[in-house]
């Protein structure tokens, strides 16, 4: 049995320390927010889960697959229909009424076409502009597999910190931990942790200065990360000025709207839950530059939003606003999780290399990284 400690209480950190716990090793994890989540984060406010931008959760992937796994209360889900998917332009990914160009599409989407602009924007809102092409999320849309829970984001942590709870880890929030060394990590509080094994399972940022505070050269190997940014508005209306499709997208400007309560019903009968995004465009985002400022970027997606759901300022119950959130990161030389494991470190989110992005990738790097503690200790 090792002790480990988990810096970060996102969907790596939570996936991690119930990995880490199955294998019988005694969990401590911290989080630097007040609340638990990360950017699966939600707010319940007047009936509407405001978090930050949309999500789909693709059916069997590694988040679905969990949080199945961990509460005996089946998941109730539906899926995003491609046929109410529009790419402006260009029409629906699955039009109906007009079976040769519904075949012509789906032959596409199957090849993976990306000179093709319908699967150029079926891969945008399967991966929202992942700079990799992940193929396995875009099969999921072409068959009906990316999913909107009736639970939201906030009822998968919750499924994830009950789980923790039943045995016994908690997990404590408004903590940051300041610097690391071998088997220690220091409080923002004064206290010190000492520790078999440190999980970092924050963003990279993060991850980059306490690796820093324990080896700055080794701290290094964060530079080759690159990232990108994106602007999201999330809605809760009293109207449903959105039109009948789930989504709409605009491959040209990276922006598109979700319609939650359109897709999965039992969020809410009434209204509309609309989440908008804008991914890149400014000078520190992986690709070319078009607004000069975040909140240009997000002027330009209000835009948007006044283009494709008339109407929708005038009857907004709740409103949440990111201007700029890091929405992807990526390491062009490969950051394993082991990297620095002579120091004693693991490595998970989003941001290592691994075959996931998004939401699985944080999941799939917390499982595995509670899985390579064992390396550690041997």
């Amino acid at each position: 049995m090792a002790r480990v400690l988990i810096v970060g209480g996102g969907l790596a950190g939570l996936s991690a320390a119930l990995e880490a716990t199955s294998a019988g090793h005694h969990v401590v994890a911290l989080e630097r927010a007040q609340r638990i989540g990360g950017r699966a984060t939600t707010q319940p406010l007047d009936g509407f889960a405001i978090g930050y931008g949309p999500h789909l959760l693709m059916k069997n992937g590694p988040l679905h697959t969990l949080a199945t796994r961990l509460s005996r209360v089946r998941l109730a889900t539906r899926p995003v229909r491609p046929h109410r998917v529009e790419i402006l332009g260009h029409g629906a990914i699955r039009p109906t009424g007009d079976v040769r160009t519904a075949a012509l599409h789906k032959r596409a989407m199957k090849a993976g076409d990306l000179s093709n602009p319908i699967v150029q924007g079926a891969h945008f809102v399967s991966n929202w502009g992942a700079p990799t092409h992940h193929p396995n999320r875009l099969t999921a849309l072409n068959k009906s597999h990316l999913l909107v829970s009736n639970e939201g984001w906030a009822g998968l942590v919750g499924r994830m910190a009950a789980a923790l709870d039943e045995v016994g880890v908690f997990i404590e929030c408004g903590l940051e931990v300041t610097r690391i060394e071998r088997g220690k990590a220091y409080l923002s509080d004064g206290r010190t942790i000492e520790t078999d094994t440190i999980i970092l399972a924050c963003g990279s940022k993060t991850a980059r200065r306490l690796v820093a505070s324990m080896d700055a050269e080794a701290a290094e190997e964060f530079d080759s990360i690159d990232r990108t940014t994106a602007s999201v508005i999330e809605v809760g209306l009293d109207s449903k000025p959105f039109t009948d499709n789930q989504i709409v997208v605009d491959v040209k400007r990276s922006m598109a709207i979700v319609d939650y309560f359109s897709i999965q019903p039992r969020l809410g009968l009434e209204g509309s839950h609309l989440a908008a995004i804008a991914v890149g465009g400014l000078a520190q985002d992986a690709g070319p530059t078009t607004f000069e400022t975040s909140e240009e970027r997000l002027a330009a997606l209000e835009s948007f939003l006044d283009e494709r759901a008339l109407g929708w300022r005038e009857h907004i119950i709740q409103d949440g606003r990111q201007k700029a959130i890091t929405l992807h990161e990526s390491s062009t030389e490969g950051l394993s999780q082991l990297t620095f494991a002579e120091h004693g470190v693991v490595l998970a989110g989003a941001w290592v290399e691994q075959e996931h992005c998004l939401a699985d990738a944080a999941v799939a790097s917390g499982r595995k990284a509670g899985r390579l503690i064992s390396k550690l200790i041997d």
